[in-house]
């Protein structure tokens, strides 16, 4: 991924299971704030376990952090998924585990998955339990 500007990142992702190379990108177009949520729109690969396809995607999500003191951020999102041409409503919460630690429970629209993440400079690894039962990680890199 490059960090284009504060609000847009774009990059390559390569999907070893498939043999697929494919473009990502996100685009923050309204940044949160106190009392408003940010709403980010993007495309990558489609989701998890499909052997093909981009998703184009806009979620809303806010941190809940100053109004219940617990570290969290729920989303919501509308999602086209180009395997299956159809829409989607993905949804989630991430909690932010200490500095450098993350959960998310994530629902892609049509499947739930856990994922974990350790970041550190500009390095991310990421456990995942696909479908909450198939593991695999994910490692990411921006620059």
């Amino acid at each position: 991924m490059r960090q284009i500007n504060s609000n847009l990142r774009i990059g390559v992702e390569y999907n070893p299971g498939v043999d697929e190379v494919g473009f990502v990108g996100n685009w923050r177009a309204v940044s949160e704030t106190r009392t408003r949520p940010a709403v980010i729109f993007g495309t990558s690969s489609d989701r998890i376990g499909t052997p093909f396809g981009q998703s184009y995607f806009a979620t809303v999500s806010k941190s809940l952090k100053r109004q219940t003191g617990l570290p969290i951020a729920p989303y919501v999102g509308l999602s086209y998924s180009g395997f299956e041409n159809k829409l989607l409503y993905p949804y989630g919460l991430n909690i932010a585990l200490g500095s450098q630690w993350s959960a998310l429970y994530l629902h892609d629209g049509a499947h739930a998955h856990l994922a974990a993440t350790y970041n550190w400079k500009s390095y991310g690894v990421t456990l995942l339990a696909v479908r909450r039962r198939d593991f695999g990680f994910n490692l990411s890199t921006s620059f």
